[in-house]
């Protein structure tokens, strides 16, 4: 992919930056010793000072006064902010000094030049290779960049999903209809029959409802849209919910119908979604069983897995966005429910991989990449527009609407104080020498 292809719309603090060139500066310091008498010198390397991002700015047009003065505005604001780099993304920055231009034979015009410079510590850089290159490009002719995919997090979110369930519901249908042409499945038609209507029994229990009996050999393509309504259903939408995880069942829906090592390998994948983690591979099967009624049984397991990543990402969603215009939860709890729709999504795309052809499985795991990255992105920069996260000591015994007094002059703060510290067991008595998280301003 070439450069002109990943270049990112610059801003500052949210105002747009037309950059017409730029450079990165860095400089390690060094303690150089040497010895009487000796060639050379010793070099203690003592890390790397703050990066300096140097860039030249352009505004013009019948409006670049207004441009200019919102441009102003932002630099004299004090404190760090985030500049999105149009070549390394989003950097935590102070902008150290700047100078305006104007020139007669450019009318309507002026040019600044600025100098940033990275005010966190061991901040991640330059990793959008990563996290957000791919991120949008469903198709190869969108052409959009990953900011587009961010600002339109529903929309893209939504279009995801609804083709990863179309896909996935016409795999396990074909999945089916290719079983039940094998020669001499008469006698496994009723373990068939049993597993599918198990699955489907219990995840409308995990909804609190009940579906009219249908028999799934003889209408296939309802099984998908049976689970995938049940388990919509019982998805939850608020934050503690999603947060307790009690969305994600225990276990494999309808175990007990299923083989041994389906219902194993559900478990498995399912508690490590609880976690919040990647769930060890090697307890999954290397590829898909050649026993029929095994197979049926793995299609479920990934019908309902790849149902729960869906839903989920769309709940986590909804919060995120939420969070960006009312913070009700911790940076903490954004970071928890970014990872819980990561690890579905993982475990969906780990049995994707391990179970079926590439050409099978790329589509399915492109679209959950696609959108676990979306949420990754949105939540890290709704993190990322609250002030930095530091640890204070409380100096003597307070309240906690007290300290939002003594340290933001805002008594009504201590709300904010309460949700950054959910661990607090008497927010109306704290004793002095108390570390408590708060935000730098």
């Amino acid at each position: 992919m070439s450069w002109s292809e990943t270049l990112l719309d610059a801003s500052y603090r949210g105002i747009p930056l037309n950059v017409v060139d730029e450079n990165l500066q860095a400089q390690r310091a060094l303690s150089e010793h040497g010895s009487p008498y000796r060639n050379g010198d010793s070099v203690d390397d003592l890390g790397r000072g703050a990066r300096r991002f140097p860039m030249r700015v352009v505004l013009f047009g019948v409006n670049y006064e207004i441009e200019l003065q919102n441009l102003l505005k932002a630099l004299d604001t004090s404190g760090d902010g985030e500049l999105i780099h149009p070549i390394y993304g989003s950097v935590t920055v102070v902008a150290a000094s700047w100078e305006v231009g104007h020139s007669a034979e450019r009318p309507d015009s002026a040019q600044v030049s600025i100098q940033f410079v990275e005010s966190l510590p061991d901040q991640p850089f330059f990793a959008r290779e990563i996290a957000f290159v791919d991120v949008g490009l469903v198709a190869a002719d969108d052409g959009p960049t990953w900011q587009d995919g961010i600002f339109d997090l529903f929309g893209r979110i939504d279009s995801l999903v609804s083709d990863i369930q179309t896909w996935i519901g016409g795999g396990w249908v074909g999945l089916l209809e290719q079983t039940l042409g094998l020669p001499g499945i008469g006698l496994r038609l009723q373990q068939l029959r049993s597993q599918i209507l198990g699955v489907v029994t219990a995840v409308d229990e995990m909804a609190n409802s009940t579906s009219s009996a249908f028999d799934p050999l003889a209408d296939l393509a309802r099984t998908p849209t049976e689970i995938r309504g049940a388990i919509q259903t019982s998805t939850p939408s608020d934050s503690a919910s999603l947060l307790s995880r009690s969305g994600v069942p225990a276990a494999m829906p309808g175990a007990s119908s299923l083989p041994a090592d389906a219902s194993r390998a559900a478990a498995t994948l399912l508690a490590s979604a609880r976690q919040g983690v990647d769930p060890d591979e090697s307890l999954l099967p290397s590829s898909m069983p050649s026993d029929p009624v095994a197979e049926n049984a793995f299609g479920l397991v990934v019908l309902v897995i790849t149902e729960l990543a869906l839903a989920h990402a769309q709940a986590v969603a909804v919060i995120i966005e939420a969070e960006a215009e009312t913070p009700t939860l911790s940076p903490d709890d954004l970071e928890s429910l970014a990872n819980l729709a990561r690890s579905l999504a993982q475990a969906s795309i780990l049995l994707h991989r391990r179970l079926y052809d590439v050409e099978t499985a790329r589509p399915i795991i492109e679209g959950l990449r696609n959108t676990s990255a979306l949420l990754q992105a949105r939540a890290r920069r709704v993190i990322l527009m609250a002030p930095p996260l530091v640890e204070r000591t409380v100096q003597t015994p307070a309240s906690l609407r007290l300290l939002a007094h003594r340290w933001y002059g805002d008594h009504t703060r201590a709300a904010e104080l309460l949700r950054l510290n959910p661990g607090l067991q008497t927010p109306y008595s704290i004793e002095a020498g108390e570390v408590l998280r708060a935000y730098v301003e």
